[in-house]
């Protein structure tokens, strides 16, 4: 992943058109391991902004709603990122370096996954919600960097959370 800097990061907004939203379900039986598509574990949420050439990522770990058996996204941040990408947005050409990812955690929390270009790999930076007062790691917080599209892609959590359809996965 090409570095980001941390004061671009709440910078990149979609612009009005109506995005691409994908969901597919990721299982990785362990930090290392290949992720199997079509298996609770990880439900990733990609917003597709192909006019813009942007894409966000929401990897949610399933285990507070008792469907992860496998490794939760801290642990498989890397490989996870890279098959998500790989299957829900390198079709519309945007590259991985155009793609912005949050980490919904077991716990509720949100937090950046950005590669700093230090040769330190992923690491997890509190999401914040810049110039208003909103507590950090959020879904306000996550609302506000996301946008309308943030809502979105909440939307489609809570119907995968609740067993029901939310469009066709993959």
């Amino acid at each position: 992943m090409a570095p980001i800097s941390p004061e671009h990061l709440h910078q990149r907004r979609f612009d009005p058109i109506k995005p691409i939203v994908r969901y597919l379900r990721l299982h990785c039986s362990t930090p290392t391991a290949c992720p199997v598509p079509g298996r609770d574990g990880i439900l990733a949420v990609a917003a597709i902004k192909e006019s813009a050439g942007l894409a966000r990522l929401l990897l949610v770990d399933m285990s507070p709603w008792g469907r992860n058996d496998g490794a939760s996204v801290t642990n498989a941040a890397l490989t996870l990122i890279e098959a998500a990408h790989r299957r829900l947005i390198r079709g519309f050409g945007i590259p991985l370096s155009d793609t912005m990812c949050v980490e919904l955690d077991g716990s509720g929390h949100f937090d950046l996954l950005v590669d700093m270009g230090d040769g330190a790999g992923i690491r997890h930076r509190p999401l914040i919600a810049g110039e208003r007062a909103l507590p950090a790691r959020t879904r306000e917080a996550f609302l506000w960097w996301a946008g309308d599209v943030g809502r979105q892609m909440l939307r489609t959590v809570d119907a995968v959370r609740e067993g029901a359809w939310a469009g066709a996965e993959g």
